[in-house]
């Protein structure tokens, strides 16, 4: 029986700084984690990220639970029918005031840059003879910190937990479960939030793409993010390659525990994407990332019971 689904995907961003830290004088700071040889590499957490996918999730036509929790001061409380809201259900929640929780079925890993941050900086001004005054009042400058880089990710779902709500996390005395259609037809809805992922801070002058440029996608009779430290790349004349030997040992590692494995890879990202397809195709289909999550939706499709 198969227990969970496991995504690893790389994103491209351009020039952006997609989820910033905090300010440091007039300069917004980009997330970073500092390596053992004191070189930082900037990363998108793993709260930003479900954040766009609860987003993209409405945008697909899911009502979400936000407006109709109650909030008191600093304490929010959340409405807690997961049966009824796609959100409750995927990403949990916390109830404060009757102890009701629920811990997220689907575990997101923060999107982690594979290359180094080089310092760059985006200097933005504004002046003040914009608002009606003279020139000589000058204006204002700000700093952002921004990269070129690409992401690593990992998304993870337990399946035996989708739709499943059990009475600690409901306050009922059964456990309820959404019909099988219901069920898959979330798991499908959030593979087509994936499909169409972006978002973060500064949208409105440093629009980011987060859809994924490569994806691997496996059924699992286990649960464990096989693909987190397997995405590994470089950089050679000119483009992104993938380094192959971490993710085909990961492939191999979980031979036995893998139920189905595709493959996506969109054109004219990686310079090594022949044979990106050559060795993969060993292990799964590889098709582009649309239709690799196209066909992720028809395995879906036939989870629990169906034809």
């Amino acid at each position: 029986m198969s227990k969970a689904i496991v995504i690893g995907y790389l994103a491209k961003v351009s020039a952006a700084n997609v989820n910033a830290s905090h300010t440091e004088g007039n300069v917004v700071v980009a997330k970073k984690v500092t390596l053992p040889d004191g070189s930082t590499i900037p990363y998108i957490s793993g709260q930003a990220i479900r954040r766009m996918l609860r987003d993209r999730l409405e945008e697909l036509g899911y009502p979400l639970s936000e407006p109709f929790a109650t909030v008191s001061g600093q304490e929010v409380t959340p409405p807690v029918r997961p049966w009824e809201f796609i959100d409750e259900d995927l990403f949990g929640y916390l109830d404060p005031s009757g102890g009701r929780r629920r811990t997220s079925p689907v575990r997101v890993s923060a999107a982690v840059g594979l290359f180094p941050f080089q310092g760059d900086r985006d200097l933005g001004t504004r002046s003040f003879e914009r608002f009606g005054q003279a020139m000589a009042a000058g204006g204002n400058m700000f700093e952002t910190e921004l990269y070129a880089n690409l992401f690593k990710g990992t998304v993870l779902i337990e399946l035996d937990r989708v739709g499943v709500f059990k009475p600690l996390e409901t306050g009922e005395e059964n456990e309820r479960t959404l019909p099988a259609d219901e069920r898959r037809r979330r798991l499908q809805t959030l593979l087509e939030a994936l499909n169409i992922l972006w978002g973060g801070g500064r949208t409105a002058r440093m629009l980011a793409d987060l859809s994924p440029k490569f994806i691997a996608y496996a059924r699992l009779r286990v649960k464990h993010p096989v693909f987190l430290e397997a995405l590994v790349a470089y950089y050679e004349d000119g483009k992104y390659a993938l380094e192959l030997a971490p993710l085909v040992n990961a492939l191999q590692k979980f031979a036995d525990y893998r139920e189905q494995t595709l493959f996506g890879i969109e054109p004219g990202i990686f310079g090594n994407e022949e044979e990106i397809r050559a060795v993969l195709q060993e292990y799964g289909e590889v098709l582009t990332v649309h239709e690799a999550l196209a066909k992720a939706k028809e395995d879906v499709g036939r989870l629990w019971g169906a034809s």
